[in-house]
């Protein structure tokens, strides 16, 4: 084994055996999910594993070893752990990995749950166990059910990215809402808001449905590559209409691509992405527009864009956010 034993792949594998641990106990569905969660944010955590599994494999031998029950008083707090010590820790580890690997991720190609989620102000692209990807925006959760036949996931909140594997025997299915968003093997966005869901599609086709308010069968509508749709709030479906696709997936480059977009609208979607609010009271600053690239992760930068080309007046507010105003004649 040539894996070097830092400070942090130490911490990672702590992180392992209290998993291992909760796990040895009455582990719920939550830390079912939880845990394949921990799997997947860092690829540290893969390894950790990935050594303990390859000490497990020592084990013939480590059953007989003269365990040590505690270390000397005097070791240095953060000595760099011996081989034997490694072992020790395999032992622990393998107690509780045999139900923890037949519950969680062994069996995720042909089925299994996961809840994939981000934080406010967070990106994060996680890879399926069938090859696709999904790129989740700010505050946004994404529940995944896949079957042996069917890939179906739900949107809960906030807005995702997906490159789909290929596989035509199993449907890529995305609810949002009283939304379905169903391809094969495309690329497509779903930003699932309060009232309405908005879907752009930058590769292949989908077929998007939805039961409209008061009807009794699921309307449906096929969406080609550089398109964009978004229901009524009345959840009926309109039809889909060209748009620069890189303007609606700037998101995943940490930017917002505006065009004559207004300030009361800029504000609103800064406030997706950062705890620095943009307030606007007057309504004359409220309606001016802006156009050009502004990045959602550094919001003193785009106050001091709007400041400059557009000659306002910022107030810092005590709680870390600011208000614009018109600068006086």
């Amino acid at each position: 084994m040539n894996q070097t034993l830092t400070e942090e792949f130490e911490q990672h594998c702590d992180a392992a055996l209290a998993w291992i641990a909760r796990f040895r106990g009455e582990a719920n569905d939550q830390d079912h999910r939880d845990f394949a969660l921990w799997l997947a944010a860092d690829a540290g955590h893969r390894q950790a594993m990935d050594l303990m599994l390859e000490l497990w494999d020592d084990l013939g031998s480590v059953r007989h070893l003269p365990l040590e029950a505690e270390p000397p008083a005097t070791a240095p707090a953060r000595a760099q752990p011996t081989r034997r010590q490694w072992l020790t820790g395999a032992v622990a580890l393998a107690a509780g990995l045999a139900m923890a690997f037949v519950l969680l991720p062994l069996n995720r190609e042909s089925g299994g749950n996961e809840s994939l989620r981000t934080a406010h102000g967070e990106r994060a692209t996680f890879t399926l166990s069938d090859a696709s990807q999904v790129t989740l925006n700010t505050d946004s959760r994404l529940d995944v059910a896949f079957t042996g036949s069917a890939r179906a996931l739900t949107l809960v909140k906030g807005e995702a990215f997906f490159d789909v594997a290929h596989d035509p025997k199993r449907p890529f299915s995305v609810s949002a809402g009283d939304t379905t968003v169903t391809a094969v093997g495309t690329a497509f966005n779903v930003y699932r808001r309060a009232d309405s869901t908005a879907v752009t599609v930058s590769d292949g086709v989908v077929r998007i449905s939805n039961l409209a308010a008061g009807g009794t069968a699921p309307q449906s509508v096929l969406l080609e590559a550089d398109e964009h749709l978004e229901t009524g709030r009345n959840g009926a479906l309109g039809t889909g209409r060209s748009v620069d696709t890189d303007r609606y997936l700037a998101w995943q480059r940490g930017e917002i691509i505006a065009e004559a977009l207004t300030l009361a609208e800029l504000a609103d979607e800064m406030a997706r992405y950062s705890n620095t609010r943009i307030l606007i009271s007057e309504r004359e600053v409220a309606e001016l527009t802006v156009s050009g690239v502004f990045s959602l992760d550094h919001p003193d930068t785009v106050v001091q864009a709007l400041e400059r080309s557009l000659g306002l007046r910022v107030v810092p507010l005590g709680n870390g956010s600011v208000q614009l105003l018109k600068s006086p004649q």
